[in-house]
């Protein structure tokens, strides 16, 4: 049984479905996940991504509507299952069959979702992702800019 990845962040969601969220939330821990250090489940990369999506990225908001439900399809056909459903091996079996561009707008999709997740593990906790600052105390970022302010 998988460990169960409580996020260090649990705002509430703007854009996403419920079942939208866990989608995408599984796509993100296979771009960043949690090892010795917080992932992008427990940074809320997730909320991130919703956030803005209602914001300032709003201009992707529709690729999201339109290739979720592509992608949660492609995966059942391929897997028989929900991608969140998948155990992480499962998760990126499947993963490497769209990221070379089997299916170029899940290629895109993918794409995406990445430069998304990278968005929101690594800025400022003020939009929404890097909960916590996950990934600026993963690279010592926070000790450092504390130990210039004395």
């Amino acid at each position: 049984m998988a460990a169960v990845a409580t996020p260090l962040y649990a705002g509430p969601l703007v854009l996403f479905s419920l079942d939208e969220s866990k989608l995408v939330e599984a796509i993100c821990n296979q771009v960043i996940p949690a090892d010795d250090a917080p992932g992008a489940v427990q940074a809320g990369v997730v909320f991130y991504i919703d956030k803005q999506l209602a914001g300032p990225l709003k201009r992707y908001q529709p690729a999201y509507q339109r290739s979720i439900p592509l992608f949660r399809s492609a995966c059942r056909e391929r897997t028989g299952s929900d991608f969140a459903a998948l155990r992480f091996s499962g998760q990126t079996e499947f993963l490497r069959h769209i990221e070379p561009g089997e299916n170029p707008e899940l290629a895109t999709f993918f794409a995406m979702v990445v430069d998304h997740t990278m968005q929101g593990f690594y800025g400022s906790p003020q939009h929404g992702g890097n909960a916590g600052q996950a990934s600026w105390k993963m690279l010592s970022i926070v000790d450092e800019m504390e130990g210039h302010r004395h």
